[in-house]
């Protein structure tokens, strides 16, 4: 009961504060809050083996690593995003259907260069539009490893159809 009530102060006391520290690296209210949340979660399931006097620069550190996976996250959809968009406009002004086939071939081709794992991920998170939070859940692995594993997989496509 007494770890509710230091909780509760605890979380009254640094929402605010951490919830600024987080908008200035995401400036984004609603990613902030649940970035926020994730920190305090962090908190509450680690409240025992937290030590008082260091807690709030703990936390600290715990968000600015939230708010820093999430910008790695939202780097890699959006270069993504830009490297899909090219190819949609290369696919729209250029030729014909045939040519279109063409491509979308040598892309189905060089996607089945990649690794199952690879290719597996690649597709939860762009073709699926799965979350990397949800993909990292769902293969027992980490948020890193499926940044990791992404940004390996478009490098190898890059190379690939750079390669054709």
């Amino acid at each position: 009961m007494r770890e509710c009530r230091e909780f509760d102060v605890m979380f009254r006391e640094w929402y605010r504060p951490f919830f600024y520290f987080a908008y200035r690296y995401v400036k984004d209210e609603e990613v902030c809050r649940d970035i926020v949340s994730e920190t305090f979660a962090v908190l509450w399931q680690n409240f025992d083996t937290i030590a008082r006097p260091t807690a709030k620069s703990y936390l600290l550190s715990v968000l600015r690593t939230k708010c820093i996976d999430y910008l790695r996250h939202q780097q890699v959809h959006d270069n993504y995003i830009q490297y899909a968009t090219q190819l949609n406009d290369t696919f729209t002004h250029e030729g014909t259907l045939e040519e279109v086939e063409y491509r979308v071939s040598m892309v189905r081709s060089s996607m089945e260069k990649l690794t199952p794992y690879n290719r597996n991920i690649l597709e939860q998170c762009y073709i699926h539009h799965k979350k990397y939070k949800e993909v990292a859940e769902d293969l027992g692995v980490s948020v890193a490893a499926i940044h990791k594993n992404i940004v390996k997989a478009l490098r190898i496509l890059r190379k690939e159809l750079k390669n054709r």
